[in-house]
């Protein structure tokens, strides 16, 4: 299972002579948000939607707010020209800003993963019911981030969480790498906040290759491991001098209904 790299497609800039429709930015209310979209969870009764004025593409930002500095990431969703499962799907880019604290890894992590994600509104839908529901929304993204630790066991539908890692007091960033990942093996990429610099250091080793699976309950720990069909080898770590240190493992077995911590 590889770590590395995450770029499933390129990002790619929206020139200035596109006809995009640009929703006004709010970078304000990002905390907090936790839960899944209700509408990505139960569409079994979707409303008419008027499909004459939607225009073919148009930008929905993602609101990021790190050790105090805001961004906002500009995610530029167009028509396919095809149908899949007998509806038009959305395309998604990210625009990526070089005058970001964020590396250009990180984009290109956000979009594949963006790509791949199935519960969101972006892909269990049709385009048109996408744009329906943006709008309704403000054409802002705010349930793909978490400022809340991810607790080992519990599901959890952000893909992005911004908390203090490392424990040195500035927070970080954690970003779902779909692109790279495989069944019941998460891998994350890990961003560190450095001080000296004032921008997001990709540390593409920190999990050695192993999948995260979030803290545990008293939120000191990181859980990490790999899975097969068999078993889930579970390891729980402490972080010395800014690596992961195993304190504690476990395994869990497919014909076994005990679980780990």
């Amino acid at each position: 299972m590889l770590l590395i790299s995450c770029g499933r497609n390129q990002s790619k800039k929206i020139s200035n002579d596109e006809e995009v429709n640009i929703a006004k930015i709010d970078s304000t209310d990002i905390e907090g948000k936790i839960h899944a979209p209700a509408s990505s969870r139960n569409q079994s009764v979707q409303k008419k939607v008027d499909t004459v004025n939607i225009p073919s593409k148009y930008v929905v930002t993602i609101p990021l707010e790190i050790n105090k500095k805001k961004i906002d990431i500009r995610l530029l969703l167009s028509k396919s020209e095809d149908l899949f499962r007998g509806k038009n799907y959305t395309i998604a880019e990210i625009e990526e800003d070089k005058n970001s604290f964020l590396p250009k890894s990180a984009y290109d992590c956000i979009e594949g993963t963006v790509e791949l994600q199935h519960w969101q509104v972006l892909n269990s839908n049709s385009y048109y019911f996408a744009y329906d529901y943006y709008k309704n929304n403000k054409f802002k993204e705010n349930d793909f981030v978490s400022k809340k630790k991810m607790i080992f066991g519990h599901a959890d539908y952000n893909f992005i969480t911004i908390t203090d890692v490392d424990n040195d007091g500035y927070e970080d960033l954690l970003i779902l790498d779909l692109a790279n990942s495989m069944r019941d093996n998460e891998v994350h990429q890990f961003y560190k906040w450095s001080e000296k610099e004032s921008k997001l250091i990709f540390m593409p080793d920190f999990f050695d290759k192993t999948a995260f699976r979030g803290w545990d309950k008293t939120e000191k720990y990181l859980i990490t491991g790999l899975s097969d069909t068999r078993e889930r080898k579970l390891y729980k770590n402490k972080i010395v001098r800014g690596k992961l240190k195993v304190v504690d493992e476990c395994t869990e077995y497919a014909v076994s209904d005990k679980f780990c911590w």
